[in-house]
């Protein structure tokens, strides 16, 4: 008797429509082996919704090889070749184990082929390629029809982000668009993927784990993009939120109840650009332990050996001291260092508004029957071209809020900051500063928003 192992894959509806399904190979492949009294069914195995050029992601299939290497397999049978592969190198390296435990396979509806004779082995090998190239085409026009819908604005398949549902074929925003916006506001505000989540707690349909609630702040579908369309839909998140966000993910707050850490995240080393790890020492004093907030580097301080040469350790209240004294004077030199660097994007905006307006005046002399249209349509394209150009390169300039800058500088911060609670001297800090650069010399660098 030998114990015959079934195989059964189907990879899409579409197939199972066309007589392919699970349950039509099973029926097949069961009545071939009760109409055989040499053989006995060993075992079933099904890869539902896999493609059949995917390998190691078919767990079945590679269960069913396991026990062929464990000798509970003598035959192997399915319903057609395509079931079992669609490549030519994955299955090479199938027959290899099935051939060095002399293992054979019968395709029942296409018995032509057969893998104990060189002929047998030619033809498989033949159909296996052609298998391959139809898989491989199949799959290149379907990126060509995604590539097109995309570039109508069309869904290419019924998941819709969060926030969105289908309608005419477009993503619309959905009744659940403003939890979308409450979830980035609240991140943006806190700075904290925990804590964001702890807030967020009673709004339904958000994601509740971390890795996931950071995909969907990453996900630039929010602000209308996918897949190089800029205009896809219709976004959810403001621009500028958006940007806000995607600088604060990098430098995450891991939330801590029992430590509150004012510029975690904020910190990086002027040696080698790394962000700072924050700790807690405790210091004696007479009769009672003072805590310390402090910040290091991680390459120079946890890793053997050190990585990095910043030696040095910036206390907490050290830093919150010498930020208060020292805030206005930087923000003032940071106001005047971008005022200037900000006058050759001003020119630009000049330039850009300059052309603008020959663009216009060129229209109304076509209008006009003033220029032909071929004079129209080759001066407009050197004037578009010479807007990109300058948008382009004003797009480069970097930006700062001195607006926002100004009313702080003008305010009694100091007062406003002292009856602060950790958290909020927290949130203070990082709605002003992007980071702040430490080095050995301990020279302290401040980069504001």
């Amino acid at each position: 008797m030998k114990r015959t192992a079934i195989y059964l894959r189907v990879s899409s509806d579409r197939q199972s429509q066309e007589g392919d399904s699970i349950a039509a190979q099973r029926q097949a492949l069961t009545k071939y082996i009760d109409d055989r009294p040499d053989l006995v069914l060993a075992g079933e195995y099904i890869d539902d919704g896999i493609s059949g050029t995917k390998y190691s992601q078919r767990d079945e299939l590679q269960r069913m090889l396991a026990d062929v290497e464990d000798g509970k397999i003598d035959l192997l049978i399915f319903t057609k070749l395509d079931r079992f592969f669609r490549s030519v190198r994955h299955y090479t390296a199938a027959q290899a184990i099935l051939d060095k435990h002399g293992v054979g396979w019968t395709a029942i509806w296409e018995p032509i082929y057969d893998t104990t004779t060189p002929q047998g082995r030619l033809i498989v090998n033949q159909m296996m390629s052609i298998a391959q190239f139809e898989a491989e085409n199949t799959g290149q026009r379907i990126k060509q029809v995604q590539a097109y819908k995309v570039t109508q604005c069309e869904v290419i398949s019924g998941n819709t982000p969060y926030g969105y549902r289908i309608e005419n074929k477009h993503l619309v925003p959905s009744e659940d668009a403003e939890s979308v916006l409450l979830a980035f506001q609240t991140f943006e505000r806190t700075g904290s993927i925990n804590g964001s989540l702890r807030e967020l707690a009673g709004v339904p349909g958000l994601p509740r784990i971390q890795k996931d609630f950071k995909k969907m702040l990453k996900n630039p579908i929010y602000i209308g993009k996918y897949r190089g369309n800029d205009h896809f839909c219709e976004p959810i998140i403001p621009l500028q939120l958006w940007e806000r966000v995607q600088e604060l993910l990098p430098i995450n707050i891991r939330s801590n109840q029992r430590q509150t850490y004012i510029f975690s995240g904020l910190i990086r080393c002027g040696e080698c650009g790394c962000s700072f790890a924050a700790n807690t020492r405790r210091r004696q004093r007479g009769n009672y332990f003072q805590i310390i907030h402090q910040y290091r580097c991680p390459k120079h301080f946890m890793r053997k050996p050190a990585q990095c040469t910043n030696p040095k350790v910036m206390n907490e209240n050290v830093l919150e001291r010498y930020l208060i004294e020292n805030l206005s004077s930087m923000i003032e030199k940071t106001v005047v260092e971008y005022e200037v660097a900000a006058k050759p994007a001003r020119d630009k905006a000049a330039r850009i508004a300059k052309l603008q307006g020959k663009a216009d005046k060129l229209k109304e002399l076509f209008i006009n029957d003033l220029i032909s249209l071929e004079e129209y349509k080759s001066d407009k394209e050197k004037l578009a071209a010479q807007i990109d150009a300058l948008q382009a390169e004003a797009a480069e300039e970097p930006t700062v809020n001195t607006e926002a800058l100004k009313q702080l500088q003008g305010m009694n911060f100091r007062g406003i900051y002292e009856g602060m609670e950790p958290d909020e001297k927290r949130r203070f800090w990082r709605a002003i500063i992007k980071v702040i650069h430490f080095d050995q010399e301990r020279n302290i660098d401040v980069e504001f928003l």
